[in-house]
């Protein structure tokens, strides 16, 4: 089947002049008769690849069923607005429908280094002599990648996973480029001293199985995951924000206020090589902006205590 869109931006109505053309002329009351009908008959309004839907809000099954039968028609991927990203039955009915929804959970992957940077330029220390520990239970094509990459940018990269006969191959490559790095599985000491760690698939069960530096700056990759001890005092960063130019794609338009700027920028990486990935996000300028922990924004002052 052939799409009429190759992505589908989509978002709840901020105001009726959205579903009209900028230069409208109409009288608002015709306007609003025309916006009415749109509701009434769930009509979208689709101005280059950006949908409005004719509500400000949506929680009703037979509206959204309704809304992924058009859907359906148009696009098999689409990107949600901030605010339709958290409806779950939308989200439901389109996973159900198989419809790909750009979440920003790939995003961070690609990020790593920016993250240990970010960090390590406020606390005064070099980006390049710091030793990091990756938490990684299934290796796939991207996280070999990502170990690849960060083993070229750190002192030292440490892989803690229950498969090490996985990684024998990878750790042969890297010693061919004279990079040396670890693969251990010992839950007593492997994470007793390390100051990063990036947990790229560990659950809460198996990452508590091991003992932690009290201390550690802990990465989440994929979902939140707690360490129980209560010994533990260091940072659990769940979320980020970036900045990048804004002019990339007309992100800096009225029309893409709505969405996240995470989810609109893994929609522009969407299909690319992982090493011309990694060069898009250095030509963008890509920054992080802030870390986001369980409480929120993390203060800076929080990394200079640990």
């Amino acid at each position: 089947m052939i799409f009429i869109y190759e992505v589908l931006y989509i978002k709840e109505l901020d105001n009726i002049n959205e579903i009209f053309e900028k230069d409208c002329r109409i009288p608002f009351v015709f306007k609003y008769i025309i916006y009415l009908f749109k509701q009434l008959f769930c009509i979208l309004t689709i101005k280059s690849n950006i949908c409005v839907l004719p509500y400000k809000k949506i929680n009703n099954k037979l509206t959204i069923n309704i809304i992924i039968k058009i859907i359906k028609k148009l696009t098999k991927k689409v990107v949600l607005s901030t605010y339709l990203n958290e409806v779950q039955e939308l989200n439901n009915q389109l996973y159900k429908n198989k419809i790909y929804i750009y979440k920003g959970e790939i995003l961070p992957y690609y990020l790593i280094y920016n993250i240990i940077d970010y960090i390590s330029k406020i606390r005064g220390e070099e980006t390049i002599s710091q030793e990091v520990h990756i938490l990684l239970n299934n290796l796939n094509e991207l996280s070999k990648n990502s170990i690849i990459y960060l083993s070229q940018k750190f002192k030292r990269i440490n892989i803690v996973s229950p498969k090490i006969n996985n990684f024998i191959r990878i750790t042969n490559y890297l010693e061919g480029l004279g990079i040396a790095i670890t693969v251990t599985n010992n839950k007593r000491k492997s994470l007793l001293k390390a100051k990063f760690i990036v947990n790229f698939d560990f659950d809460e069960d198996m990452l508590n199985l091991f003992n932690i530096n009290t201390k550690a700056i802990i990465i989440q990759m994929t979902k939140e995951t707690i360490v129980k001890s209560k010994l533990f005092n260091g940072i659990n960063i769940l979320d980020f924000q970036i900045s990048y130019e804004d002019k990339i794609n007309n992100f800096d338009t009225i029309d893409f206020k709505k969405f996240d700027k995470k989810v609109l920028y893994e929609q522009i990486l969407d299909g690319k090589r992982y090493e011309d990935i990694m060069d898009t996000i250095q030509q963008d300028d890509v920054k992080i902006v802030n870390l986001i922990g369980k409480n929120g924004i993390i203060n800076n002052q929080e990394y200079l205590k640990i």
